[in-house]
């Protein structure tokens, strides 16, 4: 709330009521007037169909989500807090023994500057500093970009302290925070909040459930880990769907890739999607100028970066930090990619052409991010906000084309009174709980729905070029999925499996 300052020590149930009514009162009427100021500029810009037929409609959904939250299993949980607080134990042991300098903390960043960038350590350069310590930046992102010219005892000690780094943080904010929000709950379920205004991308984030200075309801869904292969601790197994049911899950393919495609048009792109091809593949070949058949699991690799990278507007030298290889071959493969996708570049070209002219950038959906720093003096402002406008583009009409194919979904269960509730989405995925004598039926519409792109002809004057793949899944909790198959006429083929799958978890 605006106005309430009791939040830094008061949990929210036991907020002074007379301070809570003024601060409800001023948030409800500063909306309204919000509202009024704003509504009348929406009109006629495309942006209100966003407004009018998704976020007005989707609040709604969110909510229901929010309050209905997940089920845990407290005995993974348990199992997973010992796990780790073992395997933090051995990797301490282990960074103490390559250290060079005796008594350092890893959990020190001042110590662990002092370990890798002094000639009493290692004699590492940094990559960067801290703003306002001036210390040698210790983030995991700079940590990696020094870990790519280091070598011998150096090397395997950044390393082990990326590792270590990680498990202290699964740790920490997920297995220790989903211990302390189901004891404050007493309901054996977490919550999370999701924010639809948060993020300058326009995507739909999601935080903490926060009761307070003291108390979280649950951890931030978006941010489980996936499972590495190979570890013991599969943290997404905590979230479970309740007893007697199963736990779906839908996940976009290559979403933000298939928006590009739909926003520049690029006929080799188009075709790699609809030939149902391996896309990275496909990129690979030409790239490489070889057949599909022969390209190497790198090459795959290194086009699937430079794709990603064009999305979130990185270039040579940042392909050149993530594979180890020098700049000048980097720009190559840019230059061999430009060749194979020509549309691309020059659709990001008419993209920083339009910022520059008004000042914003214009997602699929009508959403505008306004970009002040285009007009800058400083030529470093403006590149970012370049790079911002693009990525704005792709990242936004991804995200609503997700919450249309959420808010479609919600229709559909509530229209064939299906037993299946919505549990949470993370990025390009929705998850799902459903009733064992309704997981076919579900599983066919999740597929069906998801996929569709019908209704964007009729709000927004959106043929879609490509298709839009949904890869569904089902077992027993978040982390414990199995694939489900489909015919070609939609309709599930391995019911039968997925069944003894759950049973066997």
């Amino acid at each position: 709330m605006l106005t309430v300052t009791a939040g830094s020590t008061h949990d929210w149930e036991n907020m002074p009521l007379d301070e809570m009514s003024v601060g409800n009162s001023m948030d409800a009427d500063f909306t309204l007037r919000a509202y009024r100021l704003m509504n009348p500029q929406m009109k006629g810009k495309g942006v209100n169909h966003v407004y009018e037929k998704l976020l007005k409609q989707i609040l709604v959904v969110a909510s229901d989500v929010e309050h209905r939250g997940i089920l845990v299993d407290a005995d993974c949980v348990s199992r997973f807090d010992e796990l780790l607080a073992k395997e933090i134990g051995e990797l301490e042991t282990k960074l103490s023994e390559l250290s060079v300098i005796d008594d350092v903390n890893p959990k020190s960043n001042a110590d662990m500057g002092l370990l890798l960038f002094t000639k009493e350590g290692f004699g590492l350069k940094a990559v960067d500093f801290s703003k306002k310590t001036k210390a040698p930046s210790i983030t995991e992102e700079h940590l990696q970009k020094v870990a790519v010219t280091a070598s011998g005892d150096a090397k395997e000690y950044i390393d082990l302290l990326l590792k270590y780094k990680g498990r202290v943080k699964q740790h920490k904010t997920y297995v220790k925070g989903v211990e302390k929000a189901i004891a404050y709950n007493e309901d054996g379920r977490v919550y999370s909040s999701y924010n639809f205004g948060n993020v300058v991308t326009g995507r739909l984030s999601c935080s903490t459930y926060s009761v307070g200075p003291k108390h979280r309801k649950g951890i931030s869904f978006h941010t489980l880990p996936r499972h590495e292969e190979g570890n013991a601790v599969n943290l997404r197994s905590m979230m479970t769907a309740d007893d007697g049911k199963i736990f779906l899950a839908a996940d976009f393919s290559q979403a933000e890739l298939r928006v590009l495609a739909q926003c520049c048009r690029d006929k080799n792109l188009i075709e790699a999607f609809n030939s149902g091809q391996d896309l990275h593949n496909f990129t690979a070949s030409l790239v490489f100028g070889k057949d599909v058949s022969e390209v190497t699991k790198e090459e795959r690799q290194i086009a699937k970066r430079v794709s990603f990278l064009i999305v979130y507007g990185g270039g040579p030298y940042k392909l050149s930090t993530q594979i180890g290889k020098d700049v000048g071959y980097c720009r190559n493969i840019f230059s061999a990619y430009q060749t194979a996708f020509p549309k691309v570049f020059q659709w990001i070209k008419f993209v920083h052409k339009f910022v520059r002219e008004n000042g914003y950038a214009v997602s699929l959906f009508g959403r505008r991010r306004h970009l002040e720093n285009v007009h800058s003096p400083n030529k470093k402002y403006q590149y970012r906000a370049l790079r911002q406008g693009m990525n704005f583009v792709i990242q936004s009409s991804a995200s609503d084309l997700m919450l249309h194919s959420i808010l479609r979904l919600q229709k559909y269960l509530t229209k064939t009174g299906v037993d299946a509730q919505i549990l949470a989405t993370v990025h390009d995925s929705v998850e799902v709980q459903v009733s064992r004598k309704d997981m076919k039926k579900t599983l066919e519409l999740m597929k069906y729905v998801l996929q569709s792109t019908e209704d964007f002809k009729s709000l927004y004057g959106l043929d879609f070029v490509v298709p839009f793949i949904v890869d569904v899944e089902a077992g027993r909790s978040f982390g414990d999925l199995t694939e489900a198959e489909f015919t070609a006429d939609g309709s599930l083929d391995n019911e039968e499996e997925i069944f003894e799958y759950v049973q066997n978890s």
